[in-house]
């Protein structure tokens, strides 16, 4: 008999080597997993999979807590990662056994949505994940940067510095502002900070007139290109001041890449629209884990207001419910109504539903989709389910 569940650090070793195959990574090696096993240091408990009678690991994931963010609000998240199944046990049911019993647990801990990079979109919906759409990848004339306007000054990171902080802050501020970007923990900024003095990739930071940290960006030169690894800025000045001065590498590089927030208009500021590159940077797949928990957190109105929302859930069914949501004054109460005495003003499948929730897109398009129908109360639907920014620059 299979069991799904949490693996143990040996049985981690086998997904480990599942996922070297699967991915054509091969950085790790069986004596450096049992050195840190020995050690203690190889942690398994974000580690699922499914375990035959034998004792041996067929099938595997990653559910790793994160914390993001939605409409100002911090919360929990689960990203999922190295999916993979021994090539011989594939399609038969594993992963999706793996996926029940992790939901589970997800849910129980408080998780409101999880999200993923997928191989496949089509495979994906069916546990519930839908596309999140994509942000604007820009490539532009890095001369014509160094002509924005900037009153303010850039000033170098090097490890160790006391600016650290501030960068922080000045990044939650700017996450705050996009649905599924994350709030990053200790952990993730001791990476993002690792700044070698040789090393190939740099931090600055842009501080204004009153000599406040605005912005920051994280870049590294490849060919003639300046890549931004990482950017954040809290508002349209520190925007425009750190990006003024990426314009001074125009000596070094005739590029400027990096994805962007859509609070970025480069048409506003580069004048010859011929120098703007765009592609699709598609941002993976999300879902919604606790509905009712999601509906209680999205921004409303501060008119008082009320709807009502069927939804259909086919993989996390405790969200199969008809809901309830009265809000005013800030307050919100969601609960759950008999579907034998009420009419949804909205019916739903668990895809659109986070379409919905997080903003991907208008309501009067989403509201179009076959799995959608609106009953009554379109208008106060429109306005509960806006379009908003989205953006995700951490990847697992």
């Amino acid at each position: 008999m299979i069991k799904y569940r949490k693996l143990t650090p040996e049985e981690k070793l086998y997904v480990n080597r599942m996922q070297n195959i699967a991915f054509s990574n091969h950085s790790a090696t069986e004596e450096s997993i049992r050195e840190k096993i020995a050690k203690g240091e190889y942690d398994s408990e974000n580690t699922y999979g499914a375990v035959d009678e034998n004792g041996r690991v067929i099938a595997g994931m990653e559910v790793i807590p994160y914390v993001m963010w939605f409409d100002g609000h911090k919360t929990d998240m689960y990203g999922i990662g190295g999916v993979v199944s021994a090539p011989e046990s594939k399609r038969q049911g594993n992963v999706r056994k793996i996926f029940e019993k992790a939901f589970d647990d997800i849910y129980q801990k408080g998780a409101v949505f999880s999200h993923l990079y997928p191989f496949s979109h089509d495979y994906y919906r069916k546990f519930g994940y839908e596309a999140v759409g994509g942000a604007n990848k820009y490539t532009l004339n890095l001369e014509a940067a160094r002509k924005l306007k900037s009153n303010g000054s850039a000033h170098e990171f090097i490890k160790g510095g006391d600016a650290k902080d501030k960068l922080t802050e000045v990044y939650e501020n700017y996450a705050s502002r996009h649905n599924i970007m994350l709030s990053r923990s200790s952990e993730r900024w001791n990476e993002v900070l690792d700044i070698a003095l040789f090393g190939p990739e740099r931090l600055f930071y842009w501080k204004d007139e009153n000599d406040n940290i605005k912005s920051w960006v994280k870049f590294k030169k490849d060919g003639d290109v300046m890549n931004i690894i990482d950017i954040a800025w809290t508002d349209c000045g520190g925007m425009l001041g750190i990006l003024q001065f990426m314009g001074m590498f125009d000596g070094a590089a005739e590029k400027l890449r990096f994805r962007a927030s859509p609070e970025f208009i480069p048409e506003l500021y580069w004048n010859d629209l011929y120098d703007i590159e765009i592609s699709a940077d598609w941002l993976g797949m999300n879902r919604i884990v606790d509905a009712k928990r999601a509906l209680e957190l999205i921004k409303k109105p501060e008119r008082e207001g009320k709807f009502t929302v069927k939804v259909s859930d086919k993989f996390a069914l405790w969200n199969n419910n008809i809901y309830s949501v009265e809000y005013g004054g800030g307050e919100c109460k969601v609960k759950t109504v008999d579907g034998n005495t009420e009419t949804a003003d909205l019916e739903t499948s668990e895809l659109s539903l986070m379409l919905m929730i997080l903003g991907v897109y208008d309501f009067k398009y989403i509201s179009r989709r076959e799995d959608v129908r609106v009953n009554n109360n379109f208008k106060t639907l429109e306005k509960i389910f806006r379009k908003k920014n989205l953006l995700i620059t951490d990847f697992f």
